[in-house]
């Protein structure tokens, strides 16, 4: 009986472990899969990354989910994948963009990437003409202890313009529109070398990742977009 007994209960934990975690009204489970779609200006596929949930936990008062993420190109070959962090706590999601330089580190075997700050937070809560706080991503690049760039990537003037429902092979969605400006400044050897976008991104309330986004030039030209066309 005492056997039973202890069978039931390792039994009955599994399953409340396998279940998904909430936060935020976003569901997290180990396993979960996305796949975003990327095309040129000219609706050209370009690549796809291939997303899964690896690992679910409780960190203190927040869900921090571990996340895989696999860039295949439109002739089907894959890069290295990489991980980036979701922390999710009772008021806000924080993305964690290092993964970003995780996947440009894979291709440069000789350089070491060094994090400075990366962070990029939405609130629990969207609605329109809401401002949303600046987002940054700064490394240096070093090569035996020396540093031989630094690069810095900021969001700013991020805002919430309207709501909009937006259709993609993945489903159709009722989102917000969320504009900002995003500059790039990488300095070699003390010469900055800058540039600057505009990224318009579509948001739901219960997907971890932007159902679409698209960037512009300075001049308001498209120059590509990333679409949800999967979801698991």
């Amino acid at each position: 009986m005492k056997t039973l007994t202890l069978s039931l209960l390792l039994i009955f934990s599994i399953l409340i472990n396998a279940q998904a975690q909430e936060c935020l009204g976003i569901p997290f489970k180990s396993g979960m899969s996305f796949e975003l779609s990327h095309f040129n200006a000219k609706e050209k596929l370009t690549g796809k990354v291939n997303y899964q949930v690896k690992d679910v936990r409780k960190e203190g008062g927040s869900t921090v989910v571990d996340i895989t993420a696999l860039f295949e190109d439109d002739k089907g070959k894959q890069r290295p994948p990489y991980t980036i962090r979701y922390t999710c706590s009772g008021n806000e999601l924080v993305a964690d963009m290092s993964g970003m330089l995780q996947s440009m580190q894979s291709t440069m075997k000789d350089m070491e990437m060094r994090l400075k700050s990366n962070k990029l937070v939405y609130p629990a809560k969207l609605s329109v003409g809401q401002k949303l706080d600046d987002g940054q991503m700064e490394a240096d690049m070093l090569n035996n202890g020396t540093t031989m760039m630094t690069m810095n990537m900021t969001m700013t003037n991020r805002q919430v313009d309207g709501k909009e429902s937006i259709t993609t092979p993945a489903g159709t969605f009722d989102t917000y529109k969320i504009s900002s400006d995003v500059s790039f400044e990488n300095r070699a050897m003390g010469i900055p070398i800058r540039s600057s976008m505009r990224v318009v991104s579509y948001r739901t309330d219960n997907k971890i990742f932007d159902i679409k986004s698209e960037t512009y030039n300075k001049n308001g030209k498209l120059l590509g977009s990333s679409v949800l066309t999967k979801a698991n």
